[in-house]
């Protein structure tokens, strides 16, 4: 029963990992992300634009030996999945060449699987119904960790657009009310103006 517990445990934190990172690209800059990743990794990576101008990134996935997996331009999010041919150091690059004046700040999130090989397949094979259902539940809530994170994420970037709004009309009624303000002034200055030269006359 203990060792039934063990392989539980293993399969539940050895299965996929899953990590996310916010960071700020500045404008006119590139921000790089590396990863070591092993031959036969399966790479899920997620991200999104929260807030910063346009709302749009480039990006660029570049293997170990510089070959280019994938460009993106001028995204507000995106999702893509690859696995890793080569062994080594992958770049996973932002940039915000376009913007001369505003930073993006943009949420990269990454989810690795593990390596599969003929031997991990064979022992999977040989798993029981129970450690084959604690596994498929393991991989559902990793999915929905995953879709919960990216909410999240959605949640404050249309917050953050909600409030740039708000803000927007509420200065823009300041200068409307200046504007009223200052009109009514003058009008009542010129007809002043205009009843005093008629009363001279």
């Amino acid at each position: 029963m203990k060792s039934l517990f063990q392989k539980l445990i293993i399969a539940l934190f050895l299965f996929k990992t899953i990590f996310g990172i916010t960071f700020t690209v500045e404008p006119n800059k590139k921000e790089c992300l590396l990863e070591d990743l092993k031959n036969q990794t399966p790479v899920t990576i997620l991200y999104q634009v929260v807030s910063g101008g346009g709302m749009d990134i480039n990006l660029n996935i570049i293997s170990p030996t510089g070959r280019i997996l994938y460009t993106g331009e001028k995204e507000i999010e995106g999702k893509f999945t690859f696995i890793s041919e080569e062994e080594g150091e992958y770049q996973f690059c932002f940039g915000n060449e376009m913007s001369t004046l505003t930073s993006k700040e943009v949420n990269f999130n990454i989810q690795l699987g593990t390596r599969t090989s003929e031997s991990d397949i064979a022992k999977k094979r040989h798993l029981t119904q129970l450690e084959n259902g604690v596994i498929e539940l393991q991989e559902g809530l990793q999915e929905i960790l995953s879709e919960q994170h990216y909410l999240m994420i959605r949640e404050r970037r249309h917050r953050n657009t909600t409030e740039s709004t708000n803000a927007r009309v509420l200065w823009w009624s300041f200068l409307e009310a200046f504007l009223l303000m200052t009109m009514s002034i003058a009008q009542i200055y010129y007809l002043k103006r205009m009843f005093k030269f008629q009363h001279a006359i």
